[in-house]
């Protein structure tokens, strides 16, 4: 994944029991099932569902909650992560044939989808402090005698980053965002000329080159602070979960703030012939510097040779010395050498069709790429699909088949730019025009629950949270997440950084995002310690989160497929973007002094969407208590479409290939969630007040167009 998540871990294993139950006159064989995995629910009703179908549902739940397993979840992460899944490599394969292998023995019919990417791979690795001393830095963490095919792990590589072979004096230049580099110019410190060293953190890495090159830099080093993941935070690899002083953070540097997937055809698929644009054309690696990373113990010596003033306080890491901007005292050679090709890669997809809407799908996926081996980022996603898999395959043995078609995916290539999941997005943009949903996991066997999502999936995250026992307490996952977050139940909003983008930012299909993170898990991402004993050790080690997580997106994912009416609410939808526009309003004053772009109609389209909103949620309720079908299907198309509506075929302003109006990631952040893009990224980045009017007449007839839907 792009970014990372973090926190706290307990683990609990429960005794095995066995049950039976019969499903619509078919007689289910017993299952083995874990009373801390059974769902809570009873004869309660389910959202979306009639009180009949929600008893037909339960029962399945029931049945599915029973067969995820942490011993398989183990044994999985044993075999998977057993060598190194760089994407397009021979180890990314051969991950590829198990992950094939185990869904076949599942019942299943899995399909390999190869697509043809551009992306780099490190051929020459050289990093040498000049002056005040001469010192070649290491570029690569050492073996451990547990990680077998250690040799198939690559150096520090930034992948998309262009070669080159420079020298010259070093800058410190904290986070590397766009307000570090001001502060510089502030202080009086050019990087021109330059090679700026910059810590890990706070925005996506892309954003550090591209902030560096701007200002004249021509090389950057990125390292990881301890302060952010490393001794400072606890022990170290591996006799802790917190990054080691050789610990290097691998990660692509393309500018998937401006698009994703396979750089060379940017909106439509990267299949075999197709239509590729020159690389210098791409958005996604335009006004990069060669860049590299390096851990913190290759950084120090740089760090403690600078002279010039001591930086700010907020600037200051976890290395017991202060730290000074430069440049003085540091120079430094690197030497990189990145190949640039075309490379095969691969998605693994099963099928499963519906037996009443085969049109309409619900789409499951986390990629199985890795920069290293990958146990936590993201096998613990990759792994979890698969065990959902083994549970449909069971449910299908005893005749059960879902009202509309479940896609399982495992995705490639998410790593350098979210590729597989983007091209096959882009191969079926128009059979993606009947998705109900797309579910994401990435980083998902930890005891700290983090989930995103469109707001129309809110009220269904929670509902589906109360489901599941949840390891290491007396209760459901619900109840832990409310303990840790202090009574709250806290959604992002989808940004940027994993394979959701393609689905909800180009093409409108509702997403959410399902993760849980372990303690220390930012001290393992991207290294060479994600692997299998960093998780048996540190992450889960009874390997029940891995579990759980199985049945929260199984259980999901059943619901999306089999309820009558689409469970995606538009009223707290309406609430929040009204807010979003009032917010712009303020933000115009705080910078501006005075209003440029008014949205007064916005807010009032926005208010009449959510009264749209309420009326066709009282529709459908009064609808699920007659039973009446053929209302379902009216109702179903209405609330499939509104995502939709919210789109632009204009693309927004510099970046096209998104075109969600309400949600995408931030220009100058790459990871964090901006709202109404369009409007802050014309007046506020572009400083372009008539392109942000523009935008606002296509907000305005989107807000229309979605209050159009939704009105009964």
């Amino acid at each position: 994944m792009f970014r990372s998540r973090t926190p706290a871990l307990a683990a609990l294993c429960a005794p095995l029991v066995t049950f039976a139950v019969t499903l619509a006159g078919a007689v289910v064989a017993p299952a083995s099932a874990s009373p801390g995995g059974a769902p809570p629910g009873g004869d309660e009703p389910i959202a979306g569902f009639t009180q009949k179908n929600a008893r037909w549902e339960r029962q399945y739940e029931k049945l599915l909650s029973g067969i995820p397993s942490g011993t398989l979840a183990r044994d999985l992460d044993a075999e998977l992560a057993s060598e190194p899944g760089l994407a397009t490599t021979t180890g990314d394969w051969r991950r590829v044939q198990r992950i094939v292998k185990r869904l076949k023995s599942y019942g299943l019919q899995p399909e390999v989808k190869t697509y043809y990417a551009y992306l780099s791979m490190p051929k020459r690795v050289k990093v040498e402090m000049t002056a005040p001393q001469r010192v070649s830095l290491p570029v690569k963490e050492k073996a451990r005698p547990w990680q077998k095919h250690f040799e198939d792990v690559i150096p520090g590589h930034n992948g998309m980053s262009p070669s080159g072979d420079v020298r010259g004096e070093v800058v410190y230049a904290n986070y590397g965002r766009p307000e570090d580099f001001a502060l510089l110019a502030e202080k009086g410190v050019s990087v021109k000329g330059k090679i700026v060293l910059v810590r890990y953190g706070s925005v996506f890495r892309g954003i550090k080159p591209r902030e560096a090159a701007r200002h004249g830099a021509k090389g950057v080093l990125i390292y990881s602070d301890p302060a952010d993941d490393g001794f400072t935070r606890g022990k170290v690899y591996p006799e802790g979960p917190w990054r080691p002083a050789d610990g290097i953070q691998r990660g692509s540097v393309a500018q998937i703030q401006l698009a994703a997937g396979d750089p060379q055809t940017p909106g439509w698929p990267a299949v075999k012939g197709a239509h590729r644009i020159d690389p210098a054309d791409a958005p996604m690696l335009k006004g990069l510097v060669p860049t590299m990373p390096i851990s913190y113990g290759a950084a120090e010596p740089l760090l403690k040779a600078l002279t010039g003033p001591e930086v700010p306080k907020e600037w200051q890491g976890g290395l017991k010395f202060p730290y000074r901007f430069g440049p003085g005292g540091t120079q430094v050679h690197l030497d990189l050498k990145n190949t640039f090709s075309v490379r095969p890669l691969w998605d693994v997809t099963v099928r499963i069709p519906g037996s009443e809407r085969p049109d309409q799908e619900v789409i499951l996926g986390a990629h199985h790429d890795a920069w290293t081996y990958g146990s936590s980022d993201n096998l613990s996603g990759a792994e979890n699909v698969v065990q959902v898999g083994r549970a449909l395959g069971t449910l299908l043995k005893q005749g059960w088949r879902p009202k509309r078609t479940i896609v399982l995916a495992t995705w490639d290539g998410e790593e350098y730019g979210l590729f597989g999941s983007t091209e096959y997005a882009e191969e079926r943009a128009g059979r993606l025009r009947n998705a109900v949903a797309y579910v994401n996991m990435d980083g998902a066997g930890g005891s700290n629950f983090g989930p995103a999502a469109t707001p129309a999936l809110d009220g269904f995250v929670v509902d589906a949270s109360k489901e599941v026992r949840w390891p290491g307490t007396d209760g459901t996952l619900y109840e832990a997440w409310k303990a840790q977050n202090k009574g709250r139940t806290p959604i992002s909003r989808i940004g940027g950084g994993s394979d959701f983008q393609a689905f909800f930012q180009r093409y409108g299909v509702p997403a959410l995002d399902l993760g849980a993170s372990s303690t220390g898990s930012g001290g393992n991402y991207h290294c060479s310690c994600d692997d299998f004993y960093w998780m048996s050790h540190f992450g889960d080690p009874t390997w029940e989160y891995h579990a759980a997580m199985t049945r929260l997106v199984g259980i999901s994912t059943l619901r999306l497929a089999n309820a009558d009416v689409v469970p995606l609410g538009y009223r707290p939808y309406a609430t929040e973007t009204a807010q979003y526009l009032a917010d712009f309003t303020a933000e115009q004053r705080k910078r501006l002094g005075t209003v440029v772009v008014d949205v007064s109609r916005d807010v009032d389209q926005a208010k009449a969407w959510e009264r749209a909103a309420e009326a066709l949620q009282a529709r459908a309720d009064a609808a699920l208590r007659a039973g009446d079908t053929a209302e379902f299907r009216r109702l179903n198309a209405k609330i499939m479409q509104a995502e939709r509506d919210l789109l632009t075929s204009a693309g927004l302003p510099g970046r096209p290939w998104y075109r969600h109006q309400i949600y995408a990631p931030g220009i100058d952040t790459g990871y964090a969630t901006q709202r109404l893009p369009a409007l802050y990224d014309a007046l506020f980045v572009d400083k372009d007040p008539a392109t942000a009017r523009a935008y606002e007449r296509h907000l305005n007839a989107s807000l229309r167009a979605a209050t159009r839907t939704l009105t009964p």
